[in-house]
């Protein structure tokens, strides 16, 4: 799977339009998706799934690729970042479980491009 413009514009439509990171500088507005958990360069295209992408602003996302331990840690806590695995698969299923607070402190799992569902549905 590769992320597509077409893509992209589903994740970002499906978060709202806002940049879920909010780092500081942020613009507000996302114009781009970013990977929970990174694919590294030329990393494996399992991890373009939608479930594994986030809506952001460009500036968040290469503050994020530069990101200390301390904000990552705080980015795995609102599940925006997520821990690799031994295998990307399993990186998938942690993205998969685990579930994306939204600006508002509202938790979703994500399910597709345009689905996620909340966690008081339970896990899709």
């Amino acid at each position: 799977m590769t992320v597509t413009v077409a893509i992209k514009k589903a994740v970002i439509e499906r978060d709202g339009g806002f940049c879920l990171l909010a780092l500081p500088g942020c613009t507000g507005e996302a114009q781009t998706t970013d990977h929970r958990a990174n694919r590294g360069s030329g990393g494996s295209t399992v991890l373009d799934d939608p479930a594994n992408l986030i809506a952001a602003c460009t500036l968040c996302n290469g503050a994020k690729a530069d990101a200390g331990s301390l904000v990552l840690m705080e980015l795995e806590e609102r599940g925006l970042w997520v821990r690799k695995d031994s295998t990307n698969a399993k990186t998938l299923l942690r993205s998969r479980e685990r579930p994306v607070e939204y600006l508002d402190g509202e938790l979703f799992y994500l399910v597709s491009a345009t689905e996620r569902r909340h966690v008081s549905e339970g896990r899709p």
